[in-house]
């Protein structure tokens, strides 16, 4: 529940929710599972990541952004599961200033960590709620990169991007825990250059009806399916689903 009476409430301010470093065994069981996950130089943003934990758990006091903060748990579920794209060749390739978008950022995930691994890159955090915008574009000051929050609304994301000089101009969008992946492509569709891709993160539950839905919806859209890639966070975990699919019309 949200303490309206915390210090910093009400401000999404950085200033106001400084860093909160890890305990170090949490940190050391992030760096080794990274290692694990060929996902490079976690030890080189630690300071960022404290930047964004700190920002997040001192806003999360007042606005319901994640239940999910305790350390570990933070760097597992909103970390890690961020960075498992990081070895994609699509945001290894891409060339320095593209946009990226991610859709639905919510807390900010997976676009801040994956602002902090890649910032030669432009990022754009995507909420459909203003408040969150704001914190999307505050948390953003904290990763290095040229970070945007921006705020669309999902049913007139295809008006408002254009308005936002991001119509058609993003080389990939991601989204995380938004909405059905066939949702996921419509609203991706008018941020997406031809030719760019839409990295969608799902859990075990994309098999069946969802993934069959969001094949059905590709032609009509103008996507095509690409790739699935699957991981684990951590042994005995349920396996991550990483979709990719290609704008082609």
């Amino acid at each position: 529940m949200s303490d309206r009476t915390a210090p910093g409430a009400g401000s999404v301010d950085t200033h106001d929710h400084p860093p909160i470093s890890f305990p170090e065994a949490d940190w050391m069981w992030f760096a080794a599972r990274c290692a694990d996950l060929s996902i490079p130089d976690a030890a080189a943003h630690r300071s960022q990541l404290e930047a964004i934990y700190g920002h997040l758990v001192g806003v999360n006091r007042w606005f319901n952004l994640t239940r999910i903060t305790a350390p570990r748990d933070y760097l597992k579920t909103h970390v890690l599961d961020s960075l498992v794209v990081t070895t994609d060749p699509r945001l290894r390739h891409a060339s320095e200033g593209d946009w990226c978008a991610d859709l639905g950022s919510g807390g900010g995930y997976p676009g801040l960590p994956l602002a902090i691994w890649f910032p030669r890159l432009r990022w754009a955090l995507i909420d459909a709620r203003r408040r969150k915008a704001d914190f999307l574009q505050a948390a953003g000051t904290l990763t290095g990169a040229m970070v945007r929050g921006v705020h669309l609304r999902g049913a007139d994301v295809a008006v408002q991007a254009a308005g936002a000089d991001l119509h058609h101009r993003c080389h990939i969008v991601t989204s995380r825990a938004m909405a059905q992946a066939a949702e996921v492509l419509r609203e991706a569709a008018p941020l997406l250059q031809r030719h760019g891709h839409c990295l969608i993160f799902k859990g075990p539950a994309f098999d069946g009806e969802e993934r069959a839905a969001a094949k059905a919806a590709c032609p009509k859209l103008g996507f095509r399916f690409v790739s699935e890639r699957r991981v684990a966070l951590e042994a005995g975990d349920p396996e991550r689903v990483v979709v990719v699919y290609e704008r082609t019309g």
